[in-house]
């Protein structure tokens, strides 16, 4: 594998509401690459788990990141991209409101948790 580049940070998470079934409700991997001052995003990458018939690249929401400043604002509309792309479905675990929501809150969890580990 190849080193990742200078300021690069990933994060991943899945919410399971109950450790007795490993079956995620909605899960955010996110990559981003920083500028070197820290404050500027290069480039993102946003996919999305068990909010759809497959993994979803939710390509608008990385790349609405791109040339960015790392702020609350750039972020929330981030998320708010990454939630539209998904396409959950009601059952058992949540509905499509439910999941939806989630995928706002973890990917804008996970941007953050991102921009961190980038900045080192």
């Amino acid at each position: 594998m190849p080193r990742p580049p200078a300021n690069f940070g990933a994060a991943y998470t899945r919410f399971i509401p109950r450790n007795e079934m490993d079956i995620a409700v909605a899960g955010v991997g996110v990559s981003v690459i920083l500028d070197s001052s820290g404050q500027n995003f290069v480039s993102a990458r946003i996919a999305l788990a068990s909010v759809g018939p497959t993994p979803i690249l939710a390509s608008a929401a990385g790349n609405s990141l791109a040339g960015k400043p790392v702020n609350d604002d750039t972020i929330a509309a981030a998320a708010a991209l990454a939630s539209d792309a998904s396409t959950p479905i009601t059952d058992m675990r949540g509905t499509i409101a439910q999941r939806k929501q989630l995928i706002n809150v973890l990917t804008g969890r996970m941007i953050n948790q991102a921009v961190e580990r980038a900045r080192g």
